[in-house]
């Protein structure tokens, strides 16, 4: 799984981050940041910490209109209305995000589609301020269209518009006779206060636009930074960052495992290389022993094999002891000398060692090569009586679409119906390395053969 073909990590959306990523927070309001964002754990926090001060304030503006007395009409609509569009706010858009987010979409889709979800959500926000509005004035004015005014002396008054949009007087329209009369009598004095009107309002006018201009900055500054925070903006710029953060966390710790699973390997390599040379030793010198008395001249030629394989391996098994991957060549020349060694011991064995051109620079784990050879002799060779043989062979082919290469040692011996096999220093350990150093592009496979015996097969991929 890459980061561009999909969605990073979906099956830990609900566990805790790692503290690489994010300090576990010891108060209940900040817990959420303990979990991925836009997880369900953290959407649950999240809404419910928020939801704990929004109903904090609305108390305190429900205390407010309690204390105004008659007034407290103006504070409750806002105060509904507000509270209405902020809890669709606070649950809606990231809600919808989370929903989004559990389905494990490619990166590039899921971020749109979260991106969908808090639009969304705003609109719905929007539409459930106004709807919020309009049922409180309609259930506490008995009429939708009250609108509330505020004069530069501070008092607040409710103006009733009708259909058209027009305010309602409640008194009764005077007839056209007492509009004549009124106008008569106070056209003096309204021909003496227009003068000084004039003035005034045009001040009041040039005072008002720019303070309405700021007031109205401001409504925009704070309703944007509502969304921003509570709407999951905010919460979206994090979330992209948290899981970079944590994809390459959890890459180091990948990374962190591999080498300590190669580090073991190499551990184990040491110790198989440490309980290797004396199990072949003793087994040589046990063959030597009996041959004193009977052989000598067969001891002497066991003892001149066993230095020549000594002098040729030792060395070569110290080297390649702490590294995960030695030279085909190499072990193909040990696995030579060593069975030289066993026909000195077993002059009715015969072998043979062959592989492909080009392969002799292939890696291969060391001594896995021999501990198949030796299998094959303790467990296939000695027990049978009679001649018999051994074939070790190395070739390249191709298994699904890998190029690979493929390491036999096969013979003739008693075959599966002998001792058993792969105990002890065996076959369970070389499946373990195996495993350790190629995961499943490798395996090790014993069948029998057509003729009698076995054949061991291990399959490594090449290098690219």
């Amino acid at each position: 799984m890459t980061v561009a073909d999909k969605s990073s990590l979906p099956a830990r959306q609900d566990q805790l981050l790692p503290t690489e990523v994010s300090m576990r927070s010891s108060t209940w309001f900040d817990r959420s940041s303990s979990y991925p964002i836009f997880s369900s754990t953290w959407y649950r926090y999240r809404v419910m910490s928020a939801l704990i001060s929004l109903a904090t304030m609305e108390l305190i503006l429900l205390l407010v209109g309690l204390a105004s007395k008659d007034q407290w009409r103006h504070v409750a609509i806002p105060a509904v209305s507000m509270g209405c569009g902020l809890v669709c706010l606070l649950t809606s858009g990231i809600g919808m995000a989370v929903v989004v987010r559990k389905q494990a979409w490619p990166v590039r889709k899921e971020a749109i589609g979260l991106v969908s979800a808090l639009l969304l959500g705003s609109l719905l926000s929007w539409g459930t301020v106004s709807g919020g509005s309009y049922l409180a004035k309609l259930v506490l004015n008995g009429n939708a269209s009250t609108e509330l005014t505020v004069e530069l002396s501070g008092h607040m008054s409710e103006v009733q518009k009708d259909a058209d949009g027009k305010p309602v007087d409640g008194e009764k329209a005077p007839t056209a006779k007492s509009d004549a009369v009124a106008a008569s009598a106070i056209a003096p004095a309204a021909a003496r206060a227009s003068a000084a009107a004039d003035g005034d309002s045009s001040a009041n006018s040039m005072d008002s636009e720019p303070r309405n201009l700021w007031i109205a900055v401001a409504m925009v500054i704070g309703i944007g930074a509502f969304v921003l925070r509570f709407g999951g903006w905010m919460d979206l710029l994090m979330f992209f960052r948290q899981r970079r953060r944590l994809e390459e966390v959890l890459r180091q710790k990948e990374i962190d495992r591999l080498k300590a699973a190669r580090n073991e390997a190499e551990l184990r390599l040491s110790v198989l290389v440490a309980q290797v040379e004396p199990h072949f030793l003793f087994n040589t010198l046990a063959g030597v022993r009996s041959a004193i008395v009977t052989e000598p001249q067969r001891a002497t030629a066991i003892v001149d094999h066993l230095v020549d394989y000594l002098r040729a391996t030792i060395p070569q098994m110290r080297s390649d002891g702490g590294s995960a991957q030695a030279r085909l060549g190499p072990q193909l020349e040990a696995a030579r000398a060593y069975l030289a060694l066993m026909q000195a011991r077993i002059p009715r064995l015969s072998y043979s060692v062959e592989a492909e051109p080009g392969l002799q620079d292939a890696p291969v784990p060391p001594l896995i090569l021999i501990s198949l050879v030796e299998n094959a002799v303790k467990h296939g060779i000695e027990p049978k009586i009679g001649a018999a043989r051994i074939t070790v062979g190395a070739r390249q082919l191709q298994a699904d679409g890998i190029a690979c290469m493929e390491l036999s040692v096969s013979d003739d011996g008693v075959g599966f119906g002998g001792t058993t096999s792969g105990s002890g220093l065996g076959l369970a350990n070389i499946r373990e390395r195996l495993e350790a150093l190629h995961g499943k592009q490798a395996s090790l496979t014993l069948k029998a053969a057509p003729g009698g015996g076995v054949v061991a097969t291990i399959l490594l991929p090449l290098p690219v």
